[in-house]
């Protein structure tokens, strides 16, 4: 099988860049392998439904400030938002009082997201001021843009950031009207209801409606810092491909013993069959291995 990240051409190598890029650069969890995501849907619900043609990212990031306090390394590979305005070929945009962790949830794609956390508004405004940003009133939002047209469109208040860096009409990326946000999707809702209650989570849609996978996703699970679960999600076509990745996936587990040892494998039938492999992680192993270090999953879904 192989996954499209920006187009049909697009193969097993540029999936896993596309991840990789997100997860370096850039909640407690049940029992159950797969429930609502009501907090990554809560997140995806603050972005338009076309995102999804691109990488998305969702971390709470309050809670990997959690999991981390004992061992920041473990858990360096998932900490981050997967922003352009974190990146440091744009420093103090928002100010060099700003850090990472005021954010307590970020949903982001390469040209949008919205934050939630504790942010000192002011401080924030003042910096792009100093930047040559200028407010102006959007559908009875405050927003602040760069008048040479350059840079990232914003809306900030003390609990939300908002921003995008499209050319045309902007802020409509993270003011997406009813029904039409990412979370409305209905392969995106599937791959939440798959990954359930994470931490973190990696979306990687296809943009071939032929593709056998159509959405990809990785989460993070955590019960304890001790005791991280990583969890794959294929959103597939119809049962006949998803069987077909089960087969293979489940192949893998066993040919690359022990790294997968204690990998679940399962379909879920329906409208929009997915995959679901669950791997635990081992105390020596990192949050985020399975696009970082142990590909073969992935690259399994991809080829």
């Amino acid at each position: 099988m192989r996954i499209t990240a920006r187009g049909p051409a697009v193969g097993a190598t540029a999936l896993v860049t596309v991840l990789l890029a997100a997860v370096t650069g850039c909640s407690s969890s049940g029992p159950s392998d797969g429930d609502d995501g009501s907090k990554l849907l809560t997140a995806l619900g603050a972005l338009a439904g076309d995102s999804g043609t691109k990488q998305v990212t969702f971390v709470d990031t309050a809670r990997v400030g959690e999991l981390s306090k004992g061992d920041a390394e473990q858990f360096a590979w998932v900490s981050a938002p997967a922003s352009p305005l974190l990146s440091p070929h744009e420093p103090g945009l928002l100010g060099q009082q700003f850090e990472v962790a005021q954010i307590d949830t970020a949903v982001d794609t390469a040209e949008a997201g919205h934050w939630t956390g504790s942010f000192d508004a002011a401080a924030v405004t003042k910096s792009l001021k100093s930047d040559g940003y200028a407010q102006s009133e959007k559908d009875g939002r405050e927003v602040w843009a760069h008048p040479g047209g350059t840079g990232a469109s914003l809306h900030v208040s003390d609990d939300e950031i908002s921003y995008s860096t499209r050319d045309s009409d902007p802020m409509a990326a993270v003011d997406p009207e009813d029904g039409s946000s990412l979370a409305d999707d209905k392969e995106f809702r599937r791959a939440a209801e798959c990954l359930g209650d994470v931490y973190r989570a990696d979306f990687n849609p296809s943009t071939a409606s032929s593709e056998p996978v159509r959405l990809a996703a990785l989460g993070q699970r955590a019960s304890s810092a001790a005791k991280n679960t990583e969890i794959l999600c294929f959103v597939a076509k119809d049962e006949a491909a998803a069987k077909s990745l089960e087969g293979e996936l489940l192949d893998v587990v066993g040919a690359k013993s022990p790294k997968f040892d204690g990998t679940k494998v399962t379909v879920e039938k329906g409208d929009q069959p997915f995959v679901r492999a669950v791997v635990p992680d081992s105390a020596s192993q990192r949050p985020g291995r399975l696009i970082i270090s142990d590909l073969e999953l992935w690259m399994t879904a991809a080829e």
